[in-house]
């Protein structure tokens, strides 16, 4: 029965059971551990990657995924606790006893309050997600951006696991009744705050989610293993060009901070391009010029070609073109694009006498067909360019052996100019810059003024 009421009709106060409240504030205390034990350990990381120069994305997303362990496996520990108590208060309903369980309450604050840690934690874990993730919600600043905001969470998260415990001994241990004996709603409170905390241990991971790429406007040539990182592909200073498949251009900006939410591509007319590269570029060093393409892989070899010829009217010799590698362990789901530097040839000068032919120079040609050719030399296909890129080997070992330098310099002339048909798509255009720099070309200049003929030389 739900009370009793002795001779004098007032009703009875039940004392609410101590083993009952201390098996729960059990439960309620392991995701307080699990919090602050994943917090210690994600700023133990932090500590450990600020005093080593080498750790990249994978070492920061392994802490991640090491740090969010313990309060997972707490969570869980945590449920399968609290589903013993609900079994125990099952047994109390059915059997006589001379204490009441606890109210309903006392599971709802418990379970809230023992979420505290793991929530703190959880936001700095999502702000680290985010802080590597390109074009994330943190802006591009990355990590170093918000890791003062990381820390002070890590750091009340720790705080707050014993100033929770200590309220949830005192709920468990100080002295109160209740007037009924009904253990229908501790049921229902227990059973609430155990889905709560399955509830947490599964969604909070996939609320998170891991570091994404970008989502780019034009589709990015990928799984190129020669291409190159270059930390400059981040930072809000460079000149990043967009080439659309349509032949539309736009320039990419930085989000600045979280609260940011301003476009990251800003249409530019063809008109408009060459002053607004200018004044990107107009503070740099020559030897940090650089215009950073990312052309789709649909767009035309003619459309870049004509803009590289505008990029190079406004005194830039080096374009980055961007792409995406193979994944690596370093970085597992290739977030971070990489780029492959090709030069641009000099204006040619109308007065000037035309350069004589020389027998050392590589004209790597793809033709409408997809066919390839060194100088004049058939050289396979582009779906297939082995042929190219061993013969190019073979003549840059060649050069090595027998002292051939490139003029001027005491470096073996590997220089190779490459020449695609204005038809072909960029993304084969891609796969011929792979070819040649997998056999070893430095540098690549792209070709689009004329040349004479010459025959590949050993």
């Amino acid at each position: 029965m739900d009370f009793s009421t002795p001779n004098d009709g007032a009703p009875v106060r039940w004392r609410v059971s101590y083993l009952t409240r201390l098996a729960a504030v059990i439960g309620f205390t392991l995701p307080l551990i699990g919090g602050a034990a994943s917090s210690f350990l994600l700023m133990r990381a932090f500590q450990a990657m600020r005093n080593s120069q080498t750790a990249g994305l994978a070492a920061v997303t392994a802490a991640v995924k090491e740090a969010a362990l313990p309060v997972t496996v707490s969570l869980y520990l945590a449920a399968a606790v609290v589903f013993l108590v609900i079994v125990w208060l099952i047994v109390r309903m059915i059997v006589e006893t001379r204490t009441a369980s606890p109210p309903l309450w006392f599971f709802a604050l418990g379970g809230l309050l023992c979420l505290v840690p793991a929530g703190i934690f959880w936001r700095a874990e999502w702000l680290t997600v985010q802080a590597i993730s390109p074009g994330g919600a943190v802006g591009a600043g990355g990590v170093a951006a918000v890791g003062a905001q990381i820390a002070n969470l890590l750091i009340v998260s720790i705080i707050s696991a014993p100033v929770v415990f200590l309220v949830l001994v005192a709920a468990g241990a100080v002295p109160f009744s209740r007037r009924s004996k009904s253990g229908w709603g501790a049921l229902a409170g227990a059973a609430g705050g155990g889905l709560v905390l399955v509830a947490a241990a599964v969604a909070a991971p996939l609320l998170i989610g891991e570091p994404t790429r970008k989502q780019e406007l034009v589709r990015l040539p990928e799984n190129l293993k020669s291409a190159d990182s270059d930390a400059d592909l981040q930072k809000e200073t460079s000149a990043i060009l967009i080439l659309a498949a349509d032949g539309k251009y736009y320039l990419e900006r930085k989000k600045s901070s979280p609260d940011d939410t301003a476009p990251t591509e800003t249409p530019v007319s063809k008109e408009e391009l060459p002053g607004r590269l200018k004044m990107l570029i107009q503070d740099k060093p020559p030897d940090k010029r650089i215009v950073y393409l990312k052309a789709d892989a649909d767009a035309s070899a003619d459309a870049v070609l004509k803009l590289f010829q505008t990029i190079r009217d406004v005194d830039v010799d080096k374009v980055g073109l961007v792409v995406y590698g193979p994944t690596t362990p370093n970085d597992p789901s290739q977030l971070y694009p990489k780029r492959f530097e090709v030069k641009l040839p000099e204006k040619p000068d109308p007065a000037a006498t035309p350069p004589k032919p020389n027998p050392n120079t590589l004209i790597a040609f793809l033709k409408p067909d997809g066919k390839l050719a060194l100088n004049q030399d058939g050289m396979g296909t582009i779906s297939d360019p082995g042929k190219l890129t061993a013969k190019l080997a073979e003549i840059f070992k060649y050069r090595e052996n027998n002292g051939i330098f490139r003029e001027g310099t005491n470096e073996i002339e590997k220089t190779v100019f490459l020449k695609p048909a204005g038809e072909c798509k960029y993304g084969d255009f891609v796969k011929l810059v792979e070819a040649v720099r997998t056999a070893g070309a430095e540098p690549i200049g792209i070709q689009f003024d004329d040349l004479p003929e010459v025959k590949v030389v050993l």
